[in-house]
């Protein structure tokens, strides 16, 4: 009976995180992108360039974080379950101490930085722009949290209430970018844009520092820091390695681009990756909101309990992320054209691997999500090393030799070989059996395989559709995501783990009818 009440409140809470988290990203998905937009039409290509320019800088720096704040959420699983307040309160005080030397490195490499700023940039930028002032306001926006009460955040997600700062993020970036967009239209000044910016982060720390004291007042009298344990330690440096590959593929790109090709072509890159960092980060919402659950499940259940589970969540999320890349396949060039116009289009190969690029990352993101509830990160430092060193060295040679396309194709290869490839291999050897790989494998590729299929065949159709304009988008987007639901639920129904799928998808939906009814 406990553990029936366990499974369920793990799915009901999984459940209220993804719905919290959707709400969440479509508001920092489509308020942003009219600001972004009004920035395009009004303020020009390059300052869309310099935004993409520096929030890659910055995410560069912030790899000081070392992954610290993982591995203290990994480590809170278990106090947690046991209701230990003590150790969850040492781990807290842990995490202050850590993220306030975080802040003072993150703002001191940001300050020996700023002379070398006009290097990154090959050509001209905005003659009304001073490029210290504006990375000063980009680095006060990026380590301003480290000094508030970002750690207090770290709980919430352990205990499976990220519901709550998706909330409090939501409300705080309404009101934000209302008054950027209104700032923007009336002064269009860009300093003023970021202040608001500053404001709002200042804002969101200060209300997830309320809502932490309200729901674990425990934690506001926090004892002493005591040295990192050997075990976080071991972790964090998995972590960072981790964190360091990352960024070799998130921000190296955008960085090689500025200094070789200028910033309007980073411009037009930043857009791309725009758009496909927005769905990826829907995709990540629904993976990320059942990370606490995964991590409860794991300390409870046995490794043939959770590897039914993955499968069944694997084909949840290949049937939505198939829905996904096949709309995206088919309504990117039409967008752009609408939105930014032609001369800031990539050519359609481009467009092409940006698809298979969103694929292949995503079908890491559950199983992902295994690896940080084993908390295997150190076991999988090589595979981090490979695909920082093997990514950025493909950048440069690949970038060189066929511009954007190289830059593009070179993340593909390695998220290929070296993250989904090589940390599978490990995940299941280490946790799940190697016996188990095979059948994974063969669901994995039999989805992609159908995928791929259906894409082409709809993106063939719907080049038959006529217009540019908004009614043409209108069309090619119902026509691919009926037309990609429909015959993908036709095919995914003669998989044997359809019906399991199936089921667990209708429990979830009973569940959480029945606490919403409960609530009321």
């Amino acid at each position: 009976m406990e553990m029936n009440r366990q499974g369920s409140s793990r799915t009901f809470n999984t459940s209220r995180n993804i719905t919290s988290g959707i709400i969440n990203r479509m508001v920092f998905i489509l308020l942003p992108f009219i600001n972004r937009t009004v920035i395009l039409w009004i303020l020009g290509a390059e300052y869309v360039g310099l935004s993409s320019l520096f929030a890659s800088v910055l995410q560069v720096l912030n790899i000081s974080e070392l992954g610290f704040n993982t591995a203290i959420v990994y480590s809170l699983y278990r106090p947690i379950a046991d209701h230990n307040e003590e150790e969850i309160n040492r781990l807290l005080s842990l995490l202050k101490k850590i993220y306030h030397i975080v802040g003072i490195v993150v703002f001191g490499l940001g300050l020996l930085l700023m002379p070398f700023l006009r290097f990154f940039i090959n050509g001209t930028y905005p003659d009304s722009i001073n490029l210290q002032i504006l990375f000063s306001l980009y680095l006060i926006n990026s380590g301003i949290s480290y000094f508030l009460f970002a750690y207090k955040e770290t709980i919430l997600i352990a205990d499976q209430h990220q519901n709550v700062t998706n909330n409090i993020r939501t409300i705080v970036h309404i009101g934000v970018c209302v008054i950027q967009f209104v700032l923007l239209l009336v002064f269009k000044n860009y300093y003023l844009y970021l202040i608001i910016t500053i404001a709002g982060t200042v804002l969101t720390n200060l209300m997830i520092a309320r809502a932490t004291k309200k729901r674990y007042p425990y934690l506001h009298n926090l004892s002493e820091p005591q040295a990192i344990p050997k075990s976080i330690k071991k972790q964090v440096s998995g972590l960072l390695i981790d964190r360091i590959c990352d960024t070799c593929r998130n921000s190296f790109d955008s960085l090689i681009i500025s200094s070789t090709l200028g910033l309007v072509a980073t411009g037009i890159y930043g857009n791309y990756y725009y758009i496909y960092g927005a769905l990826y980060g829907i995709m990540l919402v629904i993976c990320n909101s059942m990370g606490a659950s995964v991590g409860n499940s794991i300390a409870t259940k046995t490794s043939d309990e959770n590897f039914e589970d993955m499968r069944k969540f694997s084909m949840i999320f290949a049937y939505i992320l198939g829905v996904c890349t096949i709309c995206l396949l088919c309504l990117y060039q039409p967008f752009m054209y609408l939105w930014a116009g032609q001369n800031l289009m990539l050519k359609d190969m481009d467009m092409i691997l940006f698809c298979i690029y969103f694929y292949i990352i995503n079908m890491n993101n559950i199983r992902n999500q295994y690896i940080s509830g084993t908390g295997i990160w150190w076991h999988l430092k090589l595979s981090y090393i490979l695909e920082a060193a093997g990514n950025l060295v493909l950048n440069i040679i690949l970038g060189k030799l066929l511009g954007i396309t190289g830059i593009i194709l070179a993340t593909i290869i390695t998220i290929f070989i070296f993250n989904y490839f090589t940390r599978n291999h490990i995940l299941f050897h280490s946790y799940f059996g190697k016996e188990k790989k095979k059948t994974f494998y063969l669901e994995q590729f039999a989805y992609a395989g159908v995928t791929f299929v259906v894409a082409f065949a709809i993106y063939w159709i719907c080049g038959f559709l006529p217009g540019n304009g908004i009614i043409s988008i209108l069309l090619r987007g119902v026509c691919s995501l009926i037309c990609s639901s429909v015959l993908l639920l036709m095919i995914f129904r003669l998989f044997p783990e359809y019906e399991k799928a199936r089921l667990m998808i209708l429990n979830i939906l009973k569940l959480f009818k029945r606490r919403i009814s409960s609530i009321e």
